[in-house]
């Protein structure tokens, strides 16, 4: 019988940032996915010696551990589904918020360096975002690229509720970008600099041909699931934390375009551009596309055939 889990959006990150998975040794109930395939020996392994907290990991203990916690999002109810999104989106405006000040103050002080040489210094502060979002047990729509699908997959969940997990969550964060957005766009609500910073960005972005965003989408959404298959598979609080930085700058650094992360920034700079709603509207759409490609198509996908193919060698004579 699958154990319950609590459905806290993003909460089972954070807690499992906060308490490594070892019911042996801290008590943990084994009842917890996080921990029932923590100190699981592998075959020909000793049980008395220590398992690599990374390298005894397996792909089929995280896939194991995906399915269960994914069972349980699956199961929220719309509206907690919506609140936590909603909270998402503001967290992640702050990330962005973070990133205008930097590329804002870089092009203005050196405006010859221009913006991707901005986009690499924002980048080491826009994980805060991503930070604030996982520890503050919030949703992302591109976190749910993996974890809900492999419970689909196994059976341990419906694909109505992933359609709905997946539009909900899309709505609620996109409405707290705009929520942000609205605040951030009062006069002198921050600094003339920091506007320029959004605008840079937005006119950018806006500016790329549909299939450059579309690629880039892609990209931006094979980073993220790469980034929840590696939180689920590390289990050190630091480590986790790493995780996460390193992928947020790689998102905003190269420049990707993720759906969320495009919106929280957009929506405020647009509006000092010539380009219109109508716009922003396709490029968000073009992003969403792209970033469900990249996250189920090149990651999740590949690492189910994984899973299932280390299990048929396993079961041959």
């Amino acid at each position: 019988m699958r154990p319950t889990v609590k459905p806290m959006g993003s909460g089972w990150l954070a807690s499992a940032a906060i308490c490594p998975a070892s019911a042996s040794v801290d008590g943990r109930p084994q009842s917890d996915p996080m921990a029932r395939t923590a100190n699981r020996p592998k075959a020909g392994e000793d049980d008395s010696l220590p398992v690599d907290e990374v390298l005894g990991e397996e792909p089929d203990d995280v896939i194991e551990r995906g399915s269960a916690v994914g069972e349980a999002r699956l199961g929220r109810s719309t509206a907690d589904i919506l609140i936590t999104a909603i909270i998402g989106g503001v967290e992640v405006s702050l990330g962005g918020l973070a990133a205008a000040v930097v590329i804002g103050a870089l092009l203005g002080a050196a405006p010859r360096a221009g913006l991707y040489a901005a986009l690499v210094l924002a980048g080491v502060v826009f994980p805060i975002g991503f930070v604030f979002v996982i520890l503050g047990r919030s949703e992302l729509f591109t976190e749910n690229f993996l974890i809900p699908v492999v419970a689909v997959v196994k059976g341990d969940g419906r694909a109505v509720d992933l359609l709905r997990l997946w539009a909900v969550s899309w709505v609620g964060n996109m409405f707290g970008c705009v929520a942000m957005a609205a605040m951030l766009s009062v006069p002198e609500a921050i600094g003339a600099p920091i506007i320029a910073g959004y605008t840079a960005y937005a006119d950018y972005k806006l500016n790329l041909p549909l299939l450059a965003v579309f690629v880039s989408a892609v990209l931006a959404g094979l980073i993220m699931t790469v980034l929840t298959w590696l939180v689920l598979a590390v289990r050190n609080v630091l480590g986790k934390i790493l995780v996460i930085w390193a992928a947020g700058f790689v998102v905003f650094a190269a420049n990707t375009s993720h759906t969320v992360v495009g919106a929280a920034l957009i929506f405020v700079g647009f509006q000092h551009t010539s380009h219109s709603w109508l716009e922003v509207a396709a490029w968000m759409g073009i992003t969403t596309a792209g970033n469900l490609v990249g996250g189920v198509g090149l990651v999740t996908i590949f690492r189910l055939a994984q899973t299932s193919e280390k299990a048929r060698t396993s079961r041959a004579p």
